[in-house]
C-alpha cells in the first residue's frame, strides 16, 4: 500500500491547485484523475466557452462598425476554425496543468478512484494510504426528464458542433445558458431562452439585471421567463419546444434544443452512504468552513462540496482545505466575484441593494453609465457600473457591472468591497486615464452625490 500525506480525488482547479501547493509546501502528493486534468473549467466549462465568447464579441463589434460604414463588410465565420483554435488552448491550458503537477512532485494516477473508509482510495486494482483526503470531484450536467429531452443537447455537445445551426432554444437561462445563447446569436443563430424563475440572475443588483436583459435583448436574442418547459417534440424544421407560460402552451420551432439547467455534484468513486459521509439536501457533500466533512482527515473542495460554482471558488477552498491540513490559521474570508459572460458581460461582488436591505443596511445606490466615459466611447462599449454603499458608515458593500469588460474590473471592485472602501479613500484613489475601472470611482462617488463626471 502507497503512503502519502494527502490524496486529492479530482484534477479540475480546486484539486490540481491545492496538489501543487501541497507539494510545495513539502507534503506527499497523489493525484487522481479518471479523465483529463483540468476538470470541467479548462475542458468543457470556462475556457472553451470563453474562446467561443471572445469570437462572438468580436463578431457583435464588427457588425457595429459596419452598421456606422467604418468596415464595409462583416467577414464571414469560420466556425470550424474557431472550435479548432479553442481545442488548441484548451490543450495548451491542460497540458500546463500536468507539467505544474510533474514540477511540483505531485504523483498523478490515471483512472477512477474509489474512496474507501480510513482514508484509503482504491485505483487501477492499487490501495493508497493518505493522512489526509480531498474530494475534488467537481460536478456533473442535470438532465431534467422531460418527455422528449433524449433530443436534447448538453453543454459539452455544443463545444463540439462542427456547425452554427440556423435556430436553438435553451432550457435554462442560468450562467451557461445565457452565454451560450449570446455567442451563438452573434454567430447567426436564432436563439430563444426558455427559463422557469420570474427573473434572471435573481441574486443580482435588480436594476444591473434589468439593464442586461435589455442589451442581450437588443442584440436578438428572445428571453421567455416565468416559463416551465414541458416537452420537446420532432418537427419539420427539426425540433419544436413546448413551454407554459402565464397558463398558455406556446412552442418554438428550432433545430437544437440547448438543455442548461445547471450542473449537480459529481460523486462518482464514493459511496455516501457505506462511508458515513454527510450530505446536504441537495446531494452536495456537507463540509466545515474549513473545508472538512464529517469524516476526520477526508475534507471537500469546489463544486462537490456545493457552494458557488466557480473556478476561483475552488480555488479558494483548496487553500483553506490546505491551511487546515498543515494546522495554519488562514488569511480571512474575502468577498467572491461572480461573472456572466454574456454579451455584455456581467459582473458583481458583495451585496446587492435588496439583499444589503435585507441584512439590515440603509443603503445608498450610485451609478455610472458606460456612455459618460472616454474610454467606453472610444470602444464603442454600452454598460453600467453600480456601487451600493452603507449610508451610515458610506462604506461600499458591493458592486455590480454590466457592460464590455466587466470580469476584468471586477478585481478591483472586489477589493473595494473587501476593504469597505469610504468616501474619502474612494476620492483619494488614483484611476488610470483613460480606462473603464474610472466608472467604478464615478458611481462610489455618485453614492453621495460627489461624481465629477456625471
Amino acid at each position: 500500500m502507497k503512503e502519502f500525506d494527502v490524496l486529492v480525488m479530482g484534477g479540475g482547479p480546486g484539486g490540481y491547485s491545492l496538489a501543487v501547493a501541497a507539494a510545495k509546501k513539502g507534503l506527499s502528493v497523489a493525484l487522481f484523475e479518471k479523465e483529463t486534468l483540468g476538470g470541467t473549467c479548462l475542458n468543457v466549462g470556462c475556457i472553451p466557452t470563453k474562446y467561443l465568447v471572445d469570437k462572438a464579441l468580436t463578431m457583435e463589434k464588427m457588425k457595429n462598425l459596419s452598421k456606422r460604414g467604418i468596415f464595409e463588410a462583416v467577414p464571414a465565420l469560420n466556425f470550424e476554425k474557431v472550435q479548432k483554435g479553442k481545442e488548441l488552448v484548451v490543450k495548451k491550458l491542460t497540458g500546463g496543468v500536468g507539467f505544474l503537477l510533474k514540477g511540483a512532485g505531485v504523483e498523478v494516477i490515471q483512472g477512477e478512484a474509489v474512496l474507501k473508509p480510513e482514508r484509503t482510495v482504491e485505483c487501477g486494482g492499487e490501495t493508497y494510504q493518505g493522512k489526509n483526503v480531498v474530494i475534488a470531484t467537481g460536478s456533473e450536467t442535470m438532465i431534467i426528464p422531460i418527455p422528449g429531452h433524449e433530443y436534447c443537447i448538453t453543454s459539452t455537445d455544443v463545444l463540439n458542433m462542427t456547425e452554427v445551426p440556423s435556430s436553438m432554444v435553451v432550457m435554462g437561462g442560468g450562467v451557461i445558458g445565457l452565454e451560450l445563447a449570446c455567442a451563438f446569436q452573434a454567430f447567426g443563430c436564432k436563439v430563444s431562452v426558455v427559463e422557469m424563475l420570474p427573473e434572471l440572475i435573481p441574486q443580482g443588483e435588480r436594476a444591473a439585471v434589468e439593464l442586461l436583459v435589455k442589451l442581450i435583448k437588443k442584440n436578438g436574442v428572445k428571453i421567455h421567463t416565468g416559463a416551465r418547459m414541458l416537452r420537446v417534440e420532432k418537427s419539420e424544421e427539426g425540433l419544436k419546444a413546448v413551454f407554459e407560460k402565464e397558463g398558455e402552451e406556446q412552442s418554438i420551432d428550432c433545430q437544437e434544443v440547448l438543455m442548461a439547467v445547471g450542473r449537480k455534484a459529481c460523486l462518482t468513486g464514493i459511496d455516501a452512504q457505506a462511508l458515513g459521509l454527510e450530505l446536504d439536501g441537495k446531494k452536495n457533500i456537507k463540509v466545515s468552513k474549513t473545508q472538512e466533512t464529517n469524516l476526520p482527515g477526508v475534507y471537500a473542495i469546489g463544486d462537490a462540496a456545493g457552494g458557488l460554482q466557480l473556478a476561483h471558488a475552488a480555488y479558494a477552498e483548496g487553500e483553506r482545505a490546505l491551511d487546515a491540513i498543515l494546522s495554519e490559521e488562514g488569511p480571512s474570508e474575502e468577498p467572491i466575484p461572480s461573472c456572466v459572460y454574456t454579451l455584455p458581460c456581467y459582473a458583481a461582488v458583495g451585496l446587492s441593494s435588496e439583499a444589503a436591505k435585507a441584512a439590515g443596511y440603509e443603503t445608498l445606490l450610485g451609478t455610472f453609465d458606460y456612455n459618460n466615459n472616454g474610454m467606453a466611447l472610444a470602444e464603442g462599449a454600452s454598460g453600467s457600473v453600480f456601487v451600493v454603499a452603507d449610508a451610515k458608515t458610506c462604506k461600499t458593500l458591493g458592486i455590480s457591472i454590466v457592460g464590455e469588460n466587466a470580469s476584468e474590473m471586477i478585481g478591483l471592485a472586489s477589493l473595494a468591497v473587501a476593504r469597505g472602501l469610504n468616501q474619502e479613500e474612494w476620492e483619494s484613489m488614483i484611476v488610470a486615464h483613460p480606462s473603464l475601472n474610472e466608472m467604478i470611482k464615478e458611481a462610489a462617488l455618485d453614492c453621495f452625490g460627489a461624481a465629477v463626471h456625471k
